[in-house]
């Protein structure tokens, strides 16, 4: 395996281990708050394959295939960095199952995002998905308030596969049903952590950016769950702010604390939100993508109506990373 691809893994699975252990090191009773009351031995399990991991990485061992010293294959150890054998050492029942929940996670990660986007007054929205493997674990939706304000979901589901796209439609049916009914976004935060904890475990959680886009008053209301911050360019300003996390990843903590924020949009304003995939993407070089080149181009392309800065961003980063290695989402609102 060529090196830059194990020190990818080397980077992702140190940078997980990381903040776990960051979480460990807090002092009571904010550790319980960030993990429940029983998730010390469940976070202590968990660093500790982690650096199992890290030590075959460093032995050499790390994608090699216990059966026959072949490789295993690039994509499993992105979906299960813990594999230790390769594809054909698996049965043909073994097989065809795996190929069949790809195939499902396939359809139901397609059902699963919307067919159009919603018409607003007065601001236009722009939104772009794309998984790096079969499946993804991006989502984005939309759903309405009975207020008539726009309610809008962006979310990167730590994990991939079918328990992602699984988890993806869980996801989806909470907010369809409880999205229009909470107003209040640190509400709905609370309730989706509340009901996606059951489903979710330590090592699969999910980020979160919940927007009500209310535009009779151009306001816009967020709550960001361990999310990306959004980027808003403010007209007003003529800045950037970022919309920080305001709570921890759904699924995160089982007693997690949730707030919401809003802040007034100016005609000319805004607003990207995307998903990790974006910044963490690597050219041929290894460089990453990062934060600032992506707030670069906010900057240089704020006048540019949504659909003309999505369709630009998606050609300069194409030309930027020839093969993308995790899913990406870009979602973009332009005020009028």
């Amino acid at each position: 395996m060529e090196k830059n691809i194990i020190d990818r893994f080397r980077d992702s699975v140190k940078t997980h281990r990381d903040s776990l252990l960051a979480i460990l090191s807090i002092n009571s009773p904010t550790k319980n708050i960030c993990l429940g009351n029983c998730g010390v031995d469940e976070v202590s399990n968990l660093i500790h394959e982690h650096d199992g991991v890290l030590e075959r990485i460093d032995q050499g061992e790390f994608g090699k295939c216990a059966e026959c010293e072949g490789e295993v294959e690039i994509d499993r150890l992105e979906h299960d960095f813990t594999t230790k054998v390769c594809l054909d050492h698996y049965s043909d029942t073994q097989l065809q199952v795996l190929e069949r929940d790809l195939e499902l996670a396939a359809k139901v990660q397609k059902q699963l995002l919307p067919q159009e986007l919603p018409l607003l007054p007065g601001i236009q929205i722009a939104a772009h998905t794309e998984p790096a493997h079969i499946v993804s674990g991006d989502y984005f939706d939309f759903y309405e308030y009975p207020d008539n304000s726009q309610g809008i979901a962006v979310a990167d589901v730590m994990g991939k596969g079918l328990p992602a796209s699984m988890l993806m439609s869980r996801l989806q049916a909470f907010l369809r049903i409880l999205g229009p009914e909470q107003s209040d976004l640190h509400s709905l935060a609370t309730r989706l952590n509340e009901l996606l904890r059951y489903n979710l475990t330590l090592i699969r959680f999910i980020s979160l950016f919940l927007i009500r886009l209310d535009m009779k008053v151009k306001k816009l209301h967020y709550c960001n769950a361990g999310h990306n911050p959004g980027i808003w360019w403010n007209t007003d300003t003529n800045s950037i702010q970022l919309l920080k996390p305001t709570g921890p990843a759904i699924g995160l903590s089982h007693t997690a604390e949730f707030s919401s924020k809003t802040i007034q949009l100016n005609s000319g304003d805004l607003v990207v939100i995307y998903t990790d995939g974006i910044i963490e993407a690597r050219d041929e070089n290894n460089e990453e993508f990062g934060q600032q080149r992506l707030e670069n181009f906010v900057k240089e392309n704020k006048n540019k109506s949504a659909k003309e800065f999505l369709s630009d961003f998606r050609k300069s980063f194409k030309e930027f990373t020839k093969n993308i290695q995790d899913d990406i989402t870009l979602l973009v609102l332009k005020v009028l």
